[in-house]
């Protein structure tokens, strides 16, 4: 998750809960101003201060750094997933699989090549 996208979540929780960035720079402690380059993407967002927001804004980590709760995604959904990744990871196994049989065919080209110009270098050592 990017610092773009984690500080929009806190800006998101902080709205819905209808606290003003004034409360939160006080609650966290720290400057107004402070607090707005934070949102804004001025300062980069710490750990230490992801579990306090989210703390204070009475919600989880998890809804900061991600913008919901995992507990939120429907069964279905995560089966929805789990079988698109699946079938994602059969169609790169065989791509790799591929990849490597093209790998090998292009050791043996160059093994033969390497031999071509061994021979080629014998043949004029004869000549000379």
């Amino acid at each position: 998750m990017d610092n773009i996208t984690i500080k929009q979540n806190i800006r998101k929780a902080r709205t819905k809960r209808r606290i003003t960035q004034e409360e939160m720079a006080a609650r966290l402690g720290i400057s107004l101003t402070a607090y707005r380059d934070l949102e804004k993407g001025g300062t980069s967002v710490v750990h230490g201060n992801i579990i306090k927001m989210a703390e204070l804004l009475e919600t989880s980590t998890e809804e900061i750094v991600l913008g919901y709760h995992p507990s939120e995604l429907e069964a279905g959904t995560l089966e929805d997933v789990r079988t698109q990744y699946g079938n994602q990871i059969c169609i790169l196994e065989e791509k790799v699989c591929d990849l490597r049989k093209f790998i090998s065919t292009l050791e043996g080209q160059l093994a033969d090549k390497n031999e071509i110009i061994k021979m080629l270098k014998k043949r004029l050592g004869e000549v000379e």
